[in-house]
């Protein structure tokens, strides 16, 4: 590593532009990599901090989140990291039986 102490204030500022745009991209790629991990249909779970844990539908990708369609008819933002999949089945490839009235 090497001394800060040495660094003048613009080279410190420069310095701190790199290392933010640098993280915002490792963040970015992780984010993009989680968010292929779920499909439209995909039941999911979720715990919002504080609150019980919220069980739903993946409705929408979103560039950094993903929209969440829970049992009460709200929507949820939902960073892919913080996702779990509930089982394998996907409600828009499920098979579904046609009732006649």
């Amino acid at each position: 590593m090497f001394d800060l102490s040495k660094l003048t204030k613009r080279e410190l500022l420069t310095l701190n532009t790199n290392v933010v745009e640098r993280l915002k991209e490792l963040e970015l790629q992780q984010t993009s990599a989680s968010m292929n991990d779920f499909t439209i249909g995909d039941k999911v779970r979720f715990t919002p901090p504080g609150e019980e844990t919220v069980k739903g539908i993946v409705i929408k990708k979103n560039k950094k989140t993903i929209t969440v369609l829970d049992d009460t008819s709200h929507k949820w933002n939902v960073p892919p990291i913080h996702l779990v999949r509930q089982g394998t089945e996907n409600v828009i490839e499920a098979d579904w039986e046609i009732i006649q009235g």
